[in-house]
């Protein structure tokens, strides 16, 4: 899942030497002089204010220190969201309360955030900038000023100005295959600076709205002591049995996906799927709906084929053997379609982030058990090959090399198929014409957001660190929607690959652990 919150900070923007126009009117969009003397005194700022978002309201609380601390909490009903930057250390707080490193294009995004909306390059030339005056444009009858930034020599972010008042009315940027537009309105004067109190956010392909309604401004206040850091203490919402390094979860391995028996509220034994590339845990909505969990909101979920509007449940606990997950809040929604049998009451849903990141998971799939280790006494075998991984919307993903090419993978123990190849990277590295045997697909593949087509192709090699396999077999789906049509990662392995290996996810220490199938010996 991903939780997309845009807020605003609000400095000073300025343009490049020579582009007087420009100058005057980005000088104008946020009052003046008045405003430029503001903004060079400016210490801190706190904003607080109210945030819907799909349907759900929220209040949030905000901190600024130039040139690019930041700090937002939104506070739910039953849960909170926190993102953050200390200057060097991009972080969040999930909707479980645990605090996770922002990387890859999730950091970039939200230090792009920042270095916009903050306009930090007008104090600071320590971030690359560009900035382009495009002239007028039309847009729905309405004449705009339309500027490009490139901040980050990335995705262009384009501002649309009022002719008449030079006020930015709106903005148009991408996140990753994702088209963002923000809509800023119900400006008023701050300390001769002008300031929306008004803003709605919305990305139709991921069904995702949000509106910021901002109630006070206050500049120059006292900063809580760390605001920006992340927090010291973790939030455990687990139960290790007292004494004991590993316990061992028999699986069952059927239709390419890891089965396993779980516990929901100590009522009810289903059988979930393992699932790395799940960022959250997935109930089956036929299979607890005589469970009566709380709904305490909902979110959109993207999986391989698109997006799907997924209930928040409140859950007492989520047992796995001797091990219990207590109050967590997971999501709820129909994946009849990737149950076993007809009496899909027995299939639980998915059993992603929220289970795998608390502690070491080793896989084996020859015994069809799962060990899981105690975190604080965690020491691997040796023998294996240890490839680092960081995380993509809280899914492990590593550097792959597939015929020479690389690019980021992300490892899908939920994928029931094998090493999936994204159209964007294939098409950008001409890839089917390094491939042989392409062929059709017989039956479509997919899960959450539906399904898509494709083809089938060899691969003379696949490398993951020290480990390289040859004449793979790849699939090449069709598609411009969900975690297959992402421009940032080249592509998706599943559990076809993973089975010729004994696997050791370690989010703590962000790496995967490869040991040779020891039935191959």
């Amino acid at each position: 899942m991903r939780f997309v919150i845009s807020l605003f900070v609000y400095l000073m923007l300025t343009a490049s030497p020579g582009a007087v126009e420009l100058q005057d009117l980005l000088l104008k969009s946020v009052g003046g002089e008045e405003a430029l003397n503001t903004l060079r005194n400016l210490k801190a700022v706190k904003s607080t204010g109210r945030l819907v978002l799909n349907g759900q309201e929220g209040e949030f609380l905000q901190y600024f220190a130039p040139p690019d601390k930041y700090y937002m909490e939104v506070n739910f009903a039953a849960f909170n969201l926190i993102q953050a930057y200390d200057g060097k250390t991009a972080w969040q707080k999930d909707l479980n309360g645990q605090v996770s490193h922002l990387e890859a294009y999730a950091r970039r995004e939200l230090l792009q955030m920042i270095y916009f909306e903050s306009f930090g390059f007008l104090f600071s030339d320590s971030m690359e900038n560009e900035i382009a005056f495009l002239g007028t444009t039309e847009i729905e009858d309405m004449v705009f000023h339309e500027v490009a930034f490139f901040p980050f020599k990335t995705d262009t972010l384009y501002a649309y100005y009022d002719t008449t008042t030079s006020l930015r009315a709106f903005t148009l940027t991408r996140i990753d295959q994702l088209e963002a537009i923000t809509v800023i309105q119900d400006y008023r004067d701050v300390s001769g600076m002008m300031i929306p109190f008004y803003s709605m956010s919305e990305i139709p392909q991921a069904q995702l709205v949000t509106e910021t309604f901002l109630d006070t401004v206050e500049l120059n206040v006292p900063l809580p002591d760390g605001i920006f850091s992340p927090p010291d203490e973790l939030h455990r919402d687990y139960l290790f049995p007292a004494g004991v390094t590993e316990l061992s979860v028999p699986f069952k391995y059927s239709y390419g996906h890891i089965r396993m028996p779980i516990i929901i509220n100590g009522q009810k034994q289903v059988w979930m799927i393992l699932d790395s590339g799940a960022s959250t845990n997935i109930f089956h909505s036929g299979a607890v709906e005589n469970l009566f969990l709380s709904v305490v909101g909902s979110l959109p979920a993207m999986g391989m084929g698109g997006y799907e509007e997924v209930a928040l449940v409140q859950t007492d606990s989520v047992q796995i053997g001797e091990l219990s997950l207590y109050g967590q809040v997971a999501g709820r929604m129909d994946l009849g379609n990737l149950a076993e049998t007809r009496d899909d009451t027995l299939f639980g849903g998915l059993l992603g982030y929220d289970f795998l990141s608390r502690f070491p998971v080793e896989v084996n799939y020859a015994e069809s058990t799962i060990t899981v280790y105690n975190p604080e006494t965690f020491k691997p075998d040796t023998g294996g090959f240890e490839i680092p991984f960081h995380l993509t919307i809280q899914i492990p993903t590593i550097e792959g090399e597939i015929n020479g090419v690389s690019g980021d993978f992300i490892v899908d123990l939920g994928n029931a198929f094998g090493l999936v190849i994204h159209p964007h990277f294939a098409q950008e590295n001409m890839l089917k014409e390094k491939l042989s045997d392409i062929r059709e697909l017989r039956d479509a593949i997919g899960g959450i957001g539906g399904v898509v087509k494709g083809r089938s192709a060899y691969a003379e090699s696949f490398r993951m660190g020290e480990v390289v396999l040859e004449s793979i077999r790849v699939l090449l789906p069709e598609s411009n929607a969900g975690m297959v049509s992402s421009e940032e990662l080249a592509g998706n392995i599943g559990n076809m690959v993973w089975e010729n290996f004994r696997v050791l996810l370690d989010y703590g220490r962000r790496r995967l652990i490869l040991y040779p199938d020891s039935s191959e010996n």
